[in-house]
């Protein structure tokens, strides 16, 4: 293998300006963007995921432990019998090791009115220290309704009877999820329970948040909660144990649409890569048919011959890799950091282009397309076995 690197670190290192040459330079430049384009789609799309369920998680935890509702009517709201006790395996589950926190939070349907507009809502009950005269709106419900901050709003509860209650804008938040911004209004539990007419320790569900974020792992960690959920609360209704992955399937959907978006440009960029490889390696074997006619002359088999060319090949994709690595990693840091590309939160739940960079992708992507590059260069190197040494060596 010694003796094919170096013949091949001889093969165009006199300075020549040929094609072979040229050919080199693109193939490099083919090989760098082409890993750079593959290292940003892999760290955007991870940045998208992560966000995104971060941002469900935030709304609806990991794991979602909630009553079952009927399937119409209202006056639900204020019966006991549709709302949670006080999770008894929630030491069990605490005690897990991928669970952060387990918080009870209490729902409310309303509407807010002003002298303009109505608008229907849905009162979020956290424990917290906020206020029982005190809520947050969303930036955008702000905007649609003239709220500022400090702004005393009214809200309208209907069930068996009319409930009225003003309370003050404390502040804005914004999720980017334009169906949770326009419907959420976060205030005190204590005051939803109020309103439903539930004991203080009482709640609509339970939000499980997870430490980390494992699709892998999903399934596994949601079975073992619902088993805890169900064995520590015998002889009551038994609620639904959900997840984020359950009760937002759009956007996990959306999720799926873009990995399948970074396996097309994966693909489409090793398949341009390799072109740009091929035709490196024929120009490369047509300007040295005379060298490989010499070789063969000389005893050296058709392999060994190959092996000289695919070495001349692995150092031109190595090189090509690197400089896209290189680039690559210095946008995404550079992007992580100043968040100097911007989107529409509208279209895409979020205000810039996140960036969430995996060490152990970007090295798989580099093996990956070295291995599927190599590969696919072993078709032109079968030209050199019909190369006959009594016609080559005459070329000049």
């Amino acid at each position: 293998m010694r003796l094919s690197w170096f013949i091949a670190n001889r093969i165009g290192s006199r300075g020549e300006k040929g094609l072979s040459s040229l050919g080199n330079v693109i193939a490099i430049l083919s090989v760098a963007v082409s890993i750079m384009v593959i290292i940003i789609a892999i760290s955007v799309s991870r940045g998208f995921r992560s966000q995104m369920l971060d941002k469900m998680a935030e709304f609806a935890g990991d794991v979602n432990v909630s009553v079952m509702l009927p399937s119409g009517g209202s006056d639900y709201i204020n019966a006991d019998e549709y709302s949670l006790a006080p999770l008894s395996a929630k030491e069990d589950i605490l005690a897990l090791p991928y669970v952060k926190e387990v918080l009870g939070v209490s729902y409310r349907p309303g509407m807010i009115k002003t002298e303009e507009d109505i608008q229907g809502v849905m009162l979020k009950g956290v424990d917290s220290l906020i206020s029982e005269d005190g809520c947050y709106v969303s930036g955008k419900l702000g905007d649609l309704l003239g709220f500022k901050v400090g702004d005393k709003a009214t809200f309208y509860f209907v069930g068996q009877s009319v409930k009225v209650r003003r309370l003050r804008i404390l502040g804005m938040f914004s999720s980017s999820l334009e169906n949770l911004d326009k419907f959420y209004v976060i205030c005190s539990k204590k005051l939803v329970n109020g309103l439903n007419g539930w004991e203080e320790d009482r709640a609509s569900a339970y939000q499980i948040m997870f430490t980390d974020h494992s699709d892998k792992e999903y399934m596994s960690r949601k079975v073992q909660i619902g088993h805890l959920v169900y064995t520590g609360m015998e002889g009551e209704n038994f609620p639904r144990v959900s997840g984020s992955y359950d009760d937002m399937g759009n956007l996990v959907d959306w999720l799926r649409l873009l990995d399948m978006n970074v396996l097309i440009i994966l693909i489409l960029m090793i398949a341009v890569s390799a072109f740009n490889m091929i035709s490196c390696v024929l120009i490369i074997l047509f300007e040295n048919i005379s060298s490989i006619g010499v070789l063969k002359s000389l005893g050296m088999k058709d392999s060994g011959i190959k092996k000289v060319f695919l070495a001349k090949s692995a150092r031109i994709v190595l090189t090509g890799l690197a400089i896209g690595n290189v680039l690559a990693i210095v946008f995404c840091l550079l992007q992580q950091h100043f968040k100097f590309i911007r989107l529409n939160p509208e279209n895409y739940f979020i205000s810039y282009v996140p960036i969430d960079i995996s060490w152990w992708s970007i090295v798989a992507a580099d093996v990956l397309c070295f291995a599927a590059i190599m590969a696919i260069l072993l078709i032109p190197c079968h030209f050199i076995s019909r190369i006959q040494p009594s016609k080559t060596i005459r070329v000049r």
